[in-house]
């Protein structure tokens, strides 16, 4: 990803969320907007990460379970849960999908030295902010099949 004015060359800018006990790193290029958490309409026989339906502008998303995509512990109950819209899948084929998360917290940049990769799927790797452990996305992965 380029640099962005303001930041240190292949810096990822990210925003940061809370998961369940877990923080998470989403690239802002996949981030479409971040709102209040929406009404989810549960669909039966679902995978497990997937919560349900949620309408965003007028159109029906899936909303996944960030916490189960990173494996999170349940934390406290949110004070302010939200979805976090983001785009999922290839860029040429990508689609929106809402993510329940318990907080948005604030836009970190990340060194890609500092990521240590950790595998497959949407994690695509560990790294450390302020002295926690966060995980970091990569949602290119989801979606687009």
């Amino acid at each position: 990803m380029p640099a962005q004015s303001g930041t240190a060359v292949g810096a990822l800018r990210a925003l940061l969320v809370a998961a369940g006990e877990h923080l998470c790193a989403i690239p802002v290029n996949q981030v479409r907007r971040v709102v209040r958490a929406l009404p989810v309409h549960p669909l039966p026989g679902g995978a497990p990460e997937l919560l349900g339906l949620a309408e965003f502008a007028g159109e029906p998303i899936p909303m996944l379970d960030l916490g189960w995509l990173v494996n999170a512990p349940p934390g406290a109950r949110p004070v302010a849960p939200v979805t976090v819209v983001a785009w999922v899948g290839p860029p040429d084929s990508r689609e929106l999908v809402g993510l329940a998360a318990d907080a948005a917290l604030e836009i970190v940049e990340i060194a890609p030295a500092e990521v240590i990769s950790s595998g497959t799927g949407p994690l695509c790797g560990e790294t450390t902010v302020a002295g926690r452990s966060v995980r970091v996305l990569n949602l290119e992965t989801l979606g687009g099949q």
